[in-house]
């Protein structure tokens, strides 16, 4: 519990229709009772909790300062595990200022960025699997994001996480405990037994982390790069997927010379699509490294979309596209359909998926995106988003592998189950119960103040 009590804005922009401001600590009941003032019943700290109740909110000189609702919610059952009170008021900046300098001339100081979350971690609330997926839920561009955060929050991870952890910790008490008292009647440790829970664990730490990449494109979206010659309409499509005009559109070629990257919404995908400098042969260095950067684009890319003049015969230049998407996943956009349709046997050859629209009238363009709209990954699964986490469990599963595979070979428990020690430590700081400082404290800079 800690000894100061803290007060921030937690609502949306203001101005707006409803603000939110939260105070938490052990005088928050106390400044609720200052603060506002209830039209029925008694004191906000005497209850009913857990109940939005219509009151004053008064300023310093004894006058109202806002008609609104406040709710008290008494540790350790709030969010933070200390007393909370929330004072949902009308979204005036000159309210929400006046509140929360009322609330700091009663003894509250004000949040740190994430602090509210901070002290739901330390008072056990969450542990630091929840409280990335809480960073995750605030972030989310998507329905499908949105989901997989609340899966994380409500333990989706670290339910698992904890299972594997308990097993290879039972294997550990369960040998140390036949070593120091070999005279007690406790069942013998059965190397093969330990063996079998380890290459379990191994096979589920591998899953985890292997469903990181599609974690990853969930949370920040799937990367598609837009790859073709000049003037057949790149940037014509990522302005006309992205609604706007993101892009400049010029006859002349060249006029890309650096990506340029949007993210767009198809269905419940989100798209993180890049516009690069048209592929050609060309004097100019500026626009040779443009190309070279949307070559490097490509080859990181999920998926090329790779754009041709429909109402033209192929080039070399569009050959040489063809060329540096062979062997990555890719789609052909037959573009300027409204201009004259030509038959393409050798983009139908080289492609399984190829689209026929116009950029600049929008004809075939929803075709594209409903086929883009069904890219979403990880449905119905829980996937882990953090960097962190993921490279945490990725080691855990290589030492599980390590004391699996020497099990096997004959090696002394005392031997094989130092690597199942070291997956025990890494797993604790998946979860939080043996972390550093200073990752705690990157992974709370992620949060805005009054969350």
């Amino acid at each position: 519990m800690m000894e100061d009590t803290i007060a921030a804005y937690s609502g949306g922009t203001l101005p707006g229709a409803i603000g939110i401001c939260r105070i938490s600590g052990p005088q928050a009941f106390a400044l609720a009772d200052d603060l506002f003032f209830p039209q029925k019943g008694g004191k906000m700290s005497q209850g009913p909790f857990y109940t939005m109740r219509y009151g004053q909110v008064w300023a310093a000189d004894g006058r109202a300062l806002d008609l609104c609702l406040a709710c008290c919610y008494p540790g350790p059952s709030s969010y933070t595990g200390e007393d909370l009170l929330e004072i949902f008021c009308h979204g005036s900046q000159a309210v929400v200022a006046c509140i929360l300098e009322r609330a700091m001339e009663l003894g509250a100081r004000p949040a740190q960025a994430g602090e509210f979350t901070k002290r739901a971690f330390l008072a056990g609330k969450l542990d630091l699997t929840g409280v990335e997926a809480v960073a995750d839920l605030i972030e989310s561009q998507s329905a499908a994001a949105a989901k997989n955060a609340a899966s994380l929050l409500q333990g989706g991870i670290s339910r698992p996480i904890r299972q594997m952890r308990e097993k290879i910790f039972q294997q550990l008490t369960h040998f140390y405990a036949v070593c120091d008292y070999p005279d007690e009647d406790l069942d013998p440790f059965v190397s093969e037994e330990a063996r079998k829970v380890l290459e379990e664990c191994t096979a589920e730490l591998d899953k985890l982390y292997q469903g990181f990449q599609r974690g990853r494109v969930l949370k920040e979206g799937l990367p598609v790069t837009i790859l073709g010659r000049p003037n057949v309409g790149k940037s014509s499509l990522l302005n006309s997927l992205a609604g706007y005009e993101r892009a400049i559109v010029t006859d002349e070629a060249g006029t890309t010379r650096d990506v340029v990257t949007e993210s767009v919404r198809c269905g419940d995908t989100v798209l993180r699509l890049s516009d690069t400098a048209g592929l050609r042969e060309t004097s100019s260095q500026a626009e040779k490294m443009g190309i070279d950067k949307a070559r490097e684009s490509a080859r990181e890319s999920r998926l090329v979309l790779c754009v041709f003049d429909g109402s033209a015969p192929l080039t070399e230049e569009d050959k040489q596209v063809m060329e540096t998407a062979q062997g990555l996943e890719r789609a052909a956009i037959l573009n300027k359909w409204d201009k004259g349709a030509l038959d393409f046997p050798e983009v139908e050859q080289a492609f399984s998926k190829v689209f026929r629209l116009s950029a600049k009238t929008g004809e075939g363009v929803s075709e594209l995106c409903q086929w883009l709209a069904g890219l979403s990954q990880g449905e119905g699964e829980t996937l882990v988003t953090s960097a962190r986490q993921a490279a945490l469990l990725g080691k855990a599963a290589e030492s599980c592998r390590m004391a699996a595979e020497s099990a096997a070979m004959g090696f002394t428990a005392d031997a094989f189950l130092a690597d199942g020690e070291e997956a025990v430590r890494l797993l604790d700081e998946v979860l939080g119960d043996a972390v550093s400082e200073d990752i705690v404290h990157g992974i709370f800079s992620r949060f805005c103040v009054g969350k």
